[in-house]
């Protein structure tokens, strides 16, 4: 393609860039690692992803409300979406776990993945382009103190200066705008609250099909130790026990790896949309965009067969743990 041919399009992607930088601009992104609050219920404070997560819960209901309010024999348009949608996870979770145990195994880890799902599109589609909607509030963060400390009458000229040049729009200067949408799953506390309940339910099913003894023997093994007959026996003793406690250890970094695989996953995401957002035009966004809700989608279906993987894991025994390898 020579210069001429391309010229078009050259055109094209300028005149795109100017018209998105001049009606579609977006606000400085204020970054945080923790959800911002809101308001307050009594003592529950809300925060931006718990009053996310609310309304996320509110279309899921309506939307399966909507799909199953007139059920009929050969179904269509949502209620054929939604079967569709159900069957092949229960397909799913049939091929890992067997038919003995899907009917348990099913319904934790396919709400989990439906309600990630529509939470991770949510922060794609409402709470990175609706990042600039929110309160003002005063920054929460250690100027007051350091101010307290007798560096107020240095230092608060350059410090109304450097807030007035970041003081987003609608916002007074030293103010912050917290904004009313944020992804639950960019939400450290929903991630591990997740990752705590798949965990939880693992143990349950593990000491449901294995008892309480059944399933500690897993990881306190004395076997080799008790019936060793000399040193070589007592060494490998000493292995199986070590390797036990590794076991017993790696149920709990479970729930920490769990948490921060989704966590960083989809706050890497949000973050990146709302720098790259602030710096071009939003219609140059929008491939990343259609990448984020690719990876939304990805994360939530990892969080939900890694769930089922665990489940599995924690109802074989110990010895059939070992005839498996």
């Amino acid at each position: 393609m020579n210069l001429k041919s391309s010229l078009p399009y050259i055109i094209g992607g300028l005149i795109v860039a100017v018209v998105g930088a001049l009606f579609i601009k977006m606000p400085a992104p204020l970054i945080s690692i923790k959800a911002e609050p809101l308001f307050s219920i009594g003592p529950l404070t809300v925060t931006n992803s718990l009053f996310s997560s609310w309304i996320v819960t509110v279309v899921i209901f309506l939307f399966f409300f909507m799909a199953t309010r007139k059920l009929e024999y050969m179904p269509g348009g949502l209620q054929n979406f939604v079967e569709m949608l159900v069957e092949g996870l229960y397909n799913l979770t049939e091929g890992v776990s067997g038919s003995q145990w899907v009917s348990k195994f099913f319904l934790v880890p396919a709400t989990i993945f439906i309600f990630v799902v529509v939470s991770n599109l949510f922060g794609v589609f409402i709470g990175v382009p609706l990042s600039a909607v929110g309160v003002c509030e005063s920054p929460h963060h250690g100027e007051a103190a350091a101010a307290e400390g007798g560096h107020e009458a240095d230092t608060g000229h350059e410090t109304e200066a450097a807030t007035t040049e970041r003081a987003p729009l609608g916002c007074e200067p030293g103010q912050v705008l917290v904004p009313f949408f944020r992804a639950p799953s960019a939400d450290l506390n929903f991630t591990f609250a997740l990752a705590f309940i798949t965990q939880a339910m693992a143990w349950t099913f593990g000491i449901m099909a294995l008892g309480l003894g059944g399933f500690m023997g897993k990881f306190f093994i004395f076997d080799k130790l008790r019936s060793a007959k000399g040193g070589g026996d007592i060494a490998m003793g000493l292995i199986d026990v070590f390797v036990g406690l590794l076991e017993l250890l790696s149920e709990f970094v479970k729930i920490v790896a769990f948490s921060f695989r989704l966590f960083g996953n989809i706050f890497a995401g949000e973050v990146m949309l709302l720098v790259i957002t602030f710096l071009v035009p939003l219609l140059i966004v929008t491939p990343l965009i259609g990448f984020e809700v690719f990876v939304g989608i990805i994360q939530a279906f990892v969080f939900y067969i890694l769930s089922v993987a665990f489940y599995k894991v924690a109802i074989t025994g110990h010895g059939d743990h070992d005839e498996a390898h």
